[in-house]
């Protein structure tokens, strides 16, 4: 399960920081959420090439074949890891959003604890497998920070099957989700706004895209038990 992956031991009391310390300085707040909106378009950009051929360390470590291939092509060709990359921009966003010096502080420590040695096993499984080639792609594009010119042999092509592979709809979700938390907590603790029909349909929006996410994860598990019941018969 997600929740048990070491970076969310992170995020959760970092989106509660978020909650309480966030201000209504409205320059910071759109500065923020373009933040946001970039880093996961970024991250919806990365996830179309290599979602359906992420890394498996677990099936690499029982010698089993690997799940990682070489992309070169779409944000690959510029830098090693837009995924992170555009987890980066997020987090910045909405530390932005939130204007607490310390909530950045701790956020880009939390980040900088996670995601190198992530990245790192990541780039020792795909070098295993590829060699040379990925020396060579290596050495022409930077892990975090783009390049102005790209990387001349590009492998791969975009599919919506990898942003279905990755689940990169459940972060959409989410992010819409605390966004729109967001939003309707300036406004009735900030603006002391009445209740209006735009905050209903926000509301209304909001735990639509819960019960959504929601029943998606159900419908996922019963398909993982049922593949999984069919393989021990």
């Amino acid at each position: 399960m997600t929740l048990r992956k070491a970076r969310f031991m992170f995020v959760y009391p970092l989106a509660l920081g978020l909650f309480l310390s966030v201000h209504q300085d409205a320059r910071f707040i759109r500065l923020g959420v373009w933040c946001v909106l970039a880093g996961e378009m970024l991250r919806l950009w990365a996830a179309g090439y290599v979602g359906h051929r992420k890394v498996n360390r677990t099936e690499h470590r029982r010698g089993e074949p690997k799940i990682g291939a070489l992309i070169t092509a779409g944000p690959y060709a510029y830098v090693r890891h837009p995924l992170y990359v555009g987890t980066f921009l997020i987090g910045l966003g909405f530390c932005l959003i939130a204007g607490n010096l310390w909530l950045m502080l701790g956020a880009l420590v939390c980040f900088l604890v996670v995601y190198p040695k992530k990245a790192a096993e990541e780039e020792h499984t795909i070098r295993g497998e590829w060699g040379e080639q990925f020396d060579a792609y290596r050495r022409r594009v930077g892990a975090w920070f783009p390049r102005l010119h790209p990387h001349p042999d590009r492998v791969g092509r975009w599919s919506w099957q990898g942003i279905y592979a990755s689940q990169e709809v459940k972060t959409v979700v989410w992010l819409v989700v605390v966004l729109t938390a967001l939003y309707l907590r300036g406004e009735w603790l900030f603006e002391h706004a009445p209740l209006r029909w735009k905050h209903a349909l926000f509301l209304s929006g909001a735990v639509g895209l819960i019960g959504f996410d929601l029943g998606t994860e159900w419908m996922r598990i019963g398909r993982r038990a049922t593949t999984e019941g069919s393989r021990g018969k």
